[in-house]
């Protein structure tokens, strides 16, 4: 298959989750099925225990699956920086990432040296972006400086 308006459809797969409750259904689509999980692990565990809800979990090529229970789910990542920045899936990812992209930070050119500090840094933020986290493609060198005035407002790829 071709490229469609920008996207390569051999590489799309489509995942949506029809969240139920009370009679009312609400339909989402995801990008990926770890980010559709964890949103209906979050919607599954906001709802009271007397409430009758459930999500439905749609991936081409997969068998339909239904939830019931936030137990049913893996657990989630955890949200607290400190543990994802020393997790081994992330120390990693870094390391693949200068050596992927070089030693140099992509927004000023500036080499690491005793007062420029490279980061590894979240094109689209870890903060607003989950599910992309462990992407090397969202990944990028900046120092220290461009980095904190980045912060997780814009989504700018430097490289």
């Amino acid at each position: 298959m071709g490229d469609e308006a920008g996207i390569n459809v051999t590489e799309y797969v489509m995942i949506q989750v029809t969240y139920s409750q009370a009679g009312r259904q609400r339909r989402k689509t995801y990008q990926t099925e770890r980010a559709a999980k964890r949103s209906i692990r979050r919607w599954l565990e906001q709802g009271g225990e007397e409430e009758a809800r459930h999500a439905i979990l749609y991936v081409a090529g997969s068998e339909t699956r239904m939830f019931r229970n936030a137990d049913e789910l893996e657990p989630a990542l955890s949200t607290s920086p400190g543990d994802f920045y020393r997790s081994q899936a992330w120390l990693t990812l870094r390391a693949q990432a200068f050596i992927h992209f070089g030693n140099h930070c992509a927004c000023c050119g500036a080499k690491a040296g005793p007062d420029v500090a490279l980061q590894v840094d979240h094109i689209k933020p870890r903060s607003l972006y989950p599910e992309l986290a462990l992407e090397l493609d969202n990944l990028q060198i900046l120092c220290r400086d461009c980095n904190l005035g980045k912060s997780n407002r814009f989504t700018t790829q430097w490289r």
